[in-house]
């Protein structure tokens, strides 16, 4: 093996594991399945009933049936601002919806047990809710920040 060779090949190694790391730490969901359980308990015990009137089931793909109401299960943020919604139509669909600040728009977040983003919509008032690429850097930053208000919320509200 020539001089030096064994540095670059071990050098390579080393960027390739941190690499690993950084990807794997980049996927990591703010929320654990811990404080996922916990809040399906909050869900299960104080949670509200509310009807998102049709086609909202089938914009957030839970329905292929246009004149399906979705009814829910949910809780909310201290703030307000962040629903964690279970789906009546079939439990193991949550949905989050965030309400933005301008109070006039909102995005809905499609999911399930395993935390990963399955659809989403952005909503302004008065116009056509529009589904959103899941694979848009943007898109994935706004739904992580949604589950990291849960997770903010659920740990404020547990030493309170």
């Amino acid at each position: 093996m020539l001089p030096g060779m064994k540095w670059r090949i071990a050098g390579a190694l080393i960027a390739l594991v941190m690499t690993g790391f950084v990807a794997a730490a980049e996927e990591a969901s703010p929320l654990s399945p811990a404080d996922l359980k916990k809040i399906l308990t909050f869900v299960n015990t104080i949670g509200s009933k509310q009807t998102f009137p049709a086609p909202m089931a089938e914009n957030l793909g839970l329905s292929k049936d246009t004149k399906q109401d979705l009814s829910v299960v949910s809780i909310v943020t201290n703030d307000h601002r962040i629903f964690f919604c279970r789906s009546d139509l079939d439990a193991s669909d949550y949905i989050i919806w965030v309400i933005g600040s301008d109070k006039k728009s909102s995005s809905m977040f499609v999911t399930h047990e395993d935390l990963k983003l399955s659809r989403a919509l952005y909503m302004r008032n008065e116009t056509i809710p529009q589904v959103q690429n899941t694979g848009d850097p943007q898109v994935e930053a706004n739904y992580k920040k949604a589950l990291a208000g849960l997770a903010a919320d659920l740990h404020k509200t547990k030493s309170q």
